[in-house]
């Protein structure tokens, strides 16, 4: 039917995933064994990972994990080296690793700065980079890149975290212009505020979910419907479709 036909995840392809061990990624990883994908699960939460693991393996798909800080160049190159060993070459990856120190930005070390872009920005950058080349050897293959609804408005002591997730929505449009020619496609995904464990470092429960009042759906998101999103951006509905970024936030911000 055409070159997007070797863009749409199958049962029994290879997925990475960063971030997995708790919130949107392990939401992600659930949603993808269900679908019968095989999965690289990667964290710096061997605990997490592990839980993480074991759930997946419940749908009857194959696991592989690794202890990965997506800060460390040398992390990613030895998992990904993995993934080749075991698979081949993943069908892709979702990049969902990322940090949140909070802030102010007059009183921001440069050190910590730093480290939030390697994690947040230049951590999907080497999925790209040392992933990449093993989907275009196979000619086909997706990506997901999980940004945040605080690139499209900034955030008060976070800054750093603002400025990276907006890297990630341009960083999307151009790898999706450079592996189109390969029938690969690379979308992103801009979560509102999501109950994970992030929200909940500076607010009890109750607040957060008491922000749902102020979404015109009345509610804040959970994780898994973040991962019904990237599951779509992987599927066959999403097969004309990419270098583009889709809001997940019960309408608290309309994109154009």
């Amino acid at each position: 039917m055409g070159v997007a036909d070797g863009s749409v995840l199958r049962a029994g392809d290879g997925m990475v995933v960063t971030g997995a061990a708790q919130g949107i990624g392990r939401a992600v990883a659930l949603r993808l064994a269900s679908q019968g994908a095989r999965l690289a699960l990667w964290d710096v939460q061997p605990d997490g990972l592990a839980e993480t693991a074991e759930l997946c393996r419940k749908s009857g798909v194959d696991v592989l994990t690794a202890k990965v800080d997506m800060g460390e160049p040398s992390d990613v190159v030895a998992a990904a080296k993995a993934v080749g060993a075991a698979w081949s070459a993943p069908f892709g990856f979702v990049s969902n690793a990322g940090i949140f120190p909070r802030s102010p930005i007059l009183e921001t070390d440069p050190a910590v700065w730093e480290r939030v872009l390697k994690v947040n920005l230049i951590g999907a950058f080497l999925c790209a980079r040392y992933l990449g080349p093993m989907m275009v050897q196979a000619k086909r293959g997706a990506a997901v890149m999980i940004a945040s609804g605080r690139a499209l408005q900034g955030t008060p002591r976070g800054a750093h975290y603002a400025a990276s997730k907006a890297g990630l929505v341009s960083f999307t449009k151009s790898l999706a212009l450079e592996l189109a020619p390969q029938g690969i496609r690379v979308n992103c995904v801009i979560p509102g505020v999501t109950e994970t464990a992030q929200p909940l470092e500076d607010s009890t429960l109750e607040e957060v979910r008491a922000r749902g009042s102020r979404i015109p759906l009345g509610r804040i998101g959970q994780p898994e419907d973040i991962a019904a999103g990237v599951a779509m951006l992987l599927s066959a509905d999403a097969a004309y479709m990419t270098g583009q970024s889709i809001a997940l936030n019960g309408g608290a911000i309309m994109l154009p």
